[in-house]
């Protein structure tokens, strides 16, 4: 080295050190070489791959999920040659799981051992009729479904897209255990029931943004399937995650990312009684940003006058950078949704139907925004930050008067999740939830609305734990510190002022899965057999207007504890999966608002007195024979009964002890047939549903009260059962473009989910699908 520097010195000087002496000019040569070397990007390790199906080809779009060692890491969709590929990777153990339609790979274990690895591994798909894929409602942090002891239903945005589903709440009917109540026409009130629990029962996210009215209602009409990736429903007590709401499910909204090449899709339809359909969506990645929007717009002139709706919602969705220890992540919904509000024209029982309603409309406006950041601290520490801000604005005008609500929600969350071991996984946080709310009805001494807030303080701790590979425990615990502010006594006097309370509530929740049997051979006819429980309770803090109409200062949530067991057979070497569910769910501390008159408002008062019972089976049934080729069914057995008031022997009016809850059937299923041959796939799907008890539809109870002349008229009757199919078809004409056709209530039955309220006869959807680049 000495001999060679000294022959360069000789011909010529060195640009970095000229007219130096050797040993000066070869010690600033090394330190600059060193700079370079700290300056210059260490190269992160790397794992990359190719997802293969049964006959060896590249799959693309199919999602492959990191995961280190229990909690997600990231997710990617395979390009047009079926690869992916997840940087800036610190050392630890990884596993990857892959999925696609009907098809998935069983988990694969890697270890990075340092900075500098790169590893390459291809993913090989089988036929199967169960999933592999991360659920993020049922455990912080994301786990795997197997791994999950609650009863979990994910809803894919293909299945969503062959049977023709235009909203959540259509996709709703094909959950085992659940109750779908819909008033009728295109933009009426859309209610869901789970497991016998009450409408508001249900706690609602979208990309994790709580969306739940002040006291937990939600309307599902609104929501389009446009930019859903999945739907997620968590069918059991979820307040030891989520606080209030999630009493018996959690339904969890999962839009699309865009995580390869820019892509784009449009949605074009036209159909009965002048609907029309337009969607659009456009997603990828760009320099580290993962990006997708949506917009759609659904419109109808309806069936009878004052029934037109018109619906708009769109959707954001960005994270940077996709890869590395630190995440950001924003998200947005937005609808504005405009519907006539023509009344019941339906069943009439008691004969009091004042003819359609020419003039009462309802609007409404509901946008969630929330801001996410998470940093990995360490290959075992990981730091998850989110904040949301929920606005809904409802108006209601009739020829009785105007009527509105305005709620506001603002909620900070930070958790930390910590990976004890390759075994257990321990997730620990606080949130800061801040509501209020304004109605018509909230009202005050002058009689001027005012503002009701309400603010929780949480804390929160789950622990997983797997002892075994085949074995996973799961059991969380949160403590909720409720804080409503004080009330002025109301115009009426029959209100007092109401002063400020707290009030802490606990709530925990426990989860087992044992794969009790593993499949010897992927032949097997009888094969694996995967046994799940859980056990928890959940809570619904009171809601504007049972605040507001009480002289009850001790009112407190209601409550529930609940739980289930089951178990999922897998069968014919994994083809088929038959699934079995107990459930039993226990609500106390139910408010009932006692008295009431439609002419003085003075009369009510809510207590906490209530209590009922739902327990049930659910069955569902999962076959794939090939992968071109899926059904479906499931059957949901559901005895409910309402119990007699707290230190009563009675229910409350109208009601009796041992009658069934309204609007959930003992009996109900479904069913879904889809079938793809080249370019055509056909489809058709069936809903079962047996009688229930419903309300009087134009008056509800306050037809039972005594009228000064004589008695009430009977206000509970039974509701007939239905049958309902529906059947389409899709055709791909070119690469990325298919044409679309659907029929609903084929059968073209007249039937009633809400008493009153006729559904839609025979119609039809038919249009354009396109996707750029072609799939």
């Amino acid at each position: 080295m000495h001999r060679a520097a000294s022959r360069l010195s000789d011909s010529q000087e060195l640009p970095f050190c000229p007219k130096q002496t050797e040993s000066r000019c070869f010690n600033r040569l090394f330190t600059l070489a060193a700079f370079l070397l700290i300056a210059l990007p260490v190269q992160a390790s790397s794992i990359q791959g190719t997802v293969l199906d049964p006959q060896g080809r590249a799959v693309a779009g199919a999602k492959v999920t990191l995961l280190s060692p229990l909690n997600q890491v990231e997710e990617r969709s395979t390009d047009a040659s079926g690869r992916f590929a997840f940087d800036s990777l610190d050392r630890g153990t990884y596993r990857l799981l892959a999925e696609s339609s009907g098809l998935s790979a069983a988990p694969t274990e890697t270890k990075i051992e340092n900075r500098q690895q790169n590893q390459k591994i291809d993913l090989h798909l089988a036929l199967s009729a169960t999933t592999q894929q991360v659920v993020v409602s049922a455990s912080l942090g994301g786990a795997v479904m197997p791994q999950v002891g609650s009863s979990v239903t994910v809803l894919n945005s293909k299945d969503m897209k062959d049977r023709g589903d235009q909203t959540i709440y259509d996709a709703l009917q094909d959950v085992p255990g659940v109750t779908v109540s819909q008033s009728g026409r295109w933009g009426g009130v859309a209610s869901v029931f789970v497991r016998g629990g009450e409408s508001d029962y249900n706690l609602v996210l979208i990309d994790g943004i709580p969306m739940n009215e002040f006291g937990g209602a939600f309307d599902f009409a609104p929501l389009t399937t446009d930019g859903a990736e999945r739907v997620e429903v968590t069918r059991s007590p979820e307040s030891a995650l989520y606080g209030t709401n999630a009493v018996s499910s959690v339904v969890d909204i999962v839009t699309r990312k865009g995580d390869g090449p820019p892509h784009l899709s449009l949605v074009e339809g036209l159909g009965s009684f002048d609907t029309q359909r337009f969607g659009v969506g456009a997603s990828g990645l760009w320099r580290g940003l993962d990006w997708a929007v949506d917009a759609s717009r659904l419109e109808s002139n309806g069936v009878v006058p004052n029934d037109e709706y018109t619906d708009q919602s769109s959707l954001v969705s960005l994270t940077y950078p996709s890869g590395g220890r630190r995440q950001f992540g924003f998200h947005y919904f937005g609808n504005a949704n405009d519907a006539g509000a023509p009344g019941p024209y339906g069943s009439d029982p008691d004969h009091l139907f004042p003819g359609i309603d020419h003039y009462s409309r309802d609007k409404q406006n509901l946008f969630g925004y929330a801001f996410n950041y998470s940093e990995q601290l360490s290959p075992r520490f990981r730091q998850v930050t989110s904040a949301s801000v929920t606005t809904d604005r409802y108006y209601f005008r009739s020829p009785f008067g105007d009527e509105f609500t305005h709620d506001l929600r603002g909620v900070f969350n930070t958790r930390s999740e910590l990976l004890l071991s390759n075994q257990d996984f321990l997730v620990g946080g606080f949130e800061y939830n801040r509501e209020q709310v304004k109605d018509t009805y909230i009202d005050d001494a002058s009689g001027a609305p005012f503002l009701l807030p309400r603010t929780t303080l949480a804390y929160f701790l789950e622990n997983r734990w797997v002892p075994v590979s085949s074995l996973t425990f799961i059991a969380g615990v949160r403590a909720d510190d409720i804080r409503t502010s004080a009330l002025p006594a109301d115009q009426f006097g029959a209100r007092p002022s109401i002063p400020a309370s707290s009030l802490v509530q606990v709530d925990p929740h426990l989860s087992m899965a044992w794969l009790a049997r593993r499949a010897s051979r992927t032949s097997d006819t009888i094969g694996a057999l995967r046994l799940h429980a859980s056990f928890g309770t959940g809570i619904r803090v009171p809601n504007g207007f049972e605040l507001a109409f009480t002289n009850n200062p001790q009112l407190k949530p209601e409550r529930s504890l609940s739980f289930d067991v089951g178990a999922e057979q897998r069968l014919l070497g994994d083809h088929a999966a038959l699934e079995l569910t107990y459930f039993y769910n226990r609500f106390k501390d139910q408010i009932v608002v006692l008295g009431g008159s439609l002419t003085n408002l003075s009369t009510f008062t809510s207590a906490n007195l209530g209590n009922a019972r739902a327990q049930g089976v659910e069955a569902s049934l999962r076959v794939r024979p090939r992968a071109a080729l899926r059904l479906e069914a499931g059957y949901t057995f559901l005895p409910t009964s309402i119990l007699a008031l707290e230190g009563a022997s009675q229910a409350l009016e109208p009601f009796a002890v041992g009658q069934p809850l309204l609007r959930r059937p003992r009996n109900s299923g479904f069913y879904s047939l889809a079938w793809d041959h080249k370019r055509l796939t056909l489809e058709t799907s069936g809903y079962l549903r047996g009688h229930d008890l419903d309300l009087e539809p134009n008056l509800g109870t306050f037809a039972c009260e005594a009228p000064p002349a004589g008695p009430g008229l009977p206000c509970l009757f039974e509701n007939k059962g239905y049958v309902r199919m529906d059947g389409g078809l899709s055709y791909r004409v070119y690469k990325g473009l298919e044409l679309y056709g659907q029929l609903y209530n084929l059968l073209d039955r007249h039937y009633e989910e809400v008493l009153g309220y006729p559904a839609l006869p025979l119609n039809f959807m038919a249009g354009i699908r396109l996707t750029l680049p072609a799939e």
